[in-house]
Parts: C-alpha cells; structure tokens; sequence
C-alpha cells in the first residue's frame, strides 16, 4: 500500500523518534474533521493505527453477520 505524500507546509520537524501526525476523518455523512498536527512517539502511532485497523474488521465482521 502507497503511502500519499503531502507538500511539507512548514520547516517544523519531529524529534528524533517522534513523527507529526494530523488525522482527518470523514463520517457516514460526508463531513470532513481536520484535527490540528501533534508531535507523537512512533511507537503510539503504530498502537493507534493498530486499534484501528482492529476495530475496522470488527465493525467490518459485525456488518456482514448482521447481513446475513
């Protein structure tokens, strides 16, 4: 999977073993929430997206039960 690269907006940078992280999400109804670029340890990033992603095939897996 491809990651898309933004255009670096500011010279601002992470520290060493941080990233900068800024979550957009859109829901069911097409609203989009920018929420504001934080400094976080790669290893909570990895957690997150972890949980995520967990919780994706959960719902994805609770949908398809409720289908059938």
């Amino acid at each position: 999977m491809k990651t898309k690269r933004f255009a670096r907006t500011s010279s601002r940078l992470p520290r060493r073993g941080h990233v900068l992280v800024t979550i957009t999400v859109v829901d069911e109804n097409g609203f989009t929430s920018q929420y504001e670029t934080v400094e976080a340890p790669v290893g909570a990033l990895r957690e997150g997206v972890a949980a995520i992603h967990l919780a994706a095939v959960e719902a994805g897996a609770d949908a398809d039960s409720a289908s059938a």
